[in-house]
């Protein structure tokens, strides 16, 4: 019997994020703007003790994971626990989120551990600023998008467009997506208190600049995969556009998703505060009956909605998975 785990609003949970580690090789200013302490590496959860969780969670009806960080990539071993989590029984998806800039080197070992598919983030082609924006370097992530085309692993594309990027950047990324024919969502800045100094673009705004340049837009109601995204048709394009907008069109009431973070917690809604920390429970060597109910528990418990739109959010990105 296959088990639907649903929360105290009638919303199906489905989906699991995981954060491997809380370290990345780039410093996007609307992320994790300073280089900031890192976790110790004996606080980060052991695979073996992720594969537990996701036992547990594949019990409460959970399905589909995605793997993140930080930068995922760079934990020892990422494609070797995403060939492990691949083969559990009674996954469907294992797909997972990076910057790109660490891919080509371990495209072959995730092609060979099975992931579905990869999302990539990408913010503007503008090599100057993409340096000034991230730290890092832009050819790295083109060199991983051709190989991930001629590999033939479906792949999207990840923008958190902000008010200085420009139309220029827009248009160029609209335009490297359609070369791939691969799907592009416009990420909505969510406010953070290391970002109060940046200013983000709504997926209206966005919309309205395509417009304006005289390109047709049209509702697509196809969903590209399993997250929150609104799509759209852009005349001339290949690609779905994708819209995530978190303060301006609030899917709260539709959220499907829970979170683990590199240090184990396991959070309800990315926002809250609220949650439990797995990895203490399973070093004091709960149950595996007793890990189930706790899980059980803070899942159903999860809120209604976040509360970006009253307060900006303490934490960085990296530190819950982005």
């Amino acid at each position: 019997m296959t088990t639907i785990m649903y929360d105290q609003y009638n919303r199906k949970i489905d989906y699991l994020r995981i954060s491997l580690t809380d370290r990345c090789n780039l410093h996007c200013r609307y992320c994790q703007p300073e280089v900031s302490e890192h976790v110790p590496h004996n606080e980060i959860l052991r695979y073996e003790e992720l594969l537990r969780i996701c036992r547990a969670a594949l019990q409460l009806g959970i399905r589909k994971f995605k793997i993140t960080g930080g930068e995922p990539l760079l934990r020892k071993g990422c494609s070797d626990f995403i060939a492990s989590l691949k083969q559990t029984e009674g996954v469907e998806q294992v797909t997972l989120t990076t910057n790109g800039t660490l891919l080509s080197r371990q495209l072959p070992a995730l092609i060979a551990a099975g992931v579905d598919s990869i999302n990539v983030s990408l913010d503007t082609l503008n090599e100057a600023y993409y340096k000034e924006l991230t730290g890092g370097s832009l050819g790295s992530v083109l060199q991983s998008l051709q190989e991930l085309q001629a590999a033939e692993i479906p792949f999207k594309l990840n923008c958190v467009p902000l008010a200085e990027n420009g139309f220029a950047d827009i248009m160029a990324l609209l335009q490297l997506a359609d070369k791939y024919n691969a799907p592009l969502r416009f990420i909505e800045l969510m406010p953070l208190d290391c970002n109060a100094n940046l200013q983000g673009l709504s997926g209206s705004e966005i919309r309205t600049i395509l417009a304006q340049a005289g390109l047709k837009l049209q509702p697509d109601a196809q969903r590209y995969g399993n997250g929150p995204a609104s799509y759209w048709r852009i005349g001339g394009y290949a690609m779905p556009v994708g819209f995530i907008e978190p303060l301006h069109n609030k899917f709260c009431a539709v959220c499907n998703r829970v979170r683990l973070t590199s240090v184990g917690m396991l959070k309800p809604c990315l926002y809250s505060d609220d949650g439990i920390d797995l990895k203490h429970l399973l070093r004091d060597s709960i149950s595996d009956a007793d890990l189930l109910q706790t899980m059980q528990k803070i899942i159903y418990a999860k809120p209604d909605g976040h509360r970006f739109e009253v307060q900006a959010a303490r934490f960085n990105m990296s530190q819950i998975g982005g």
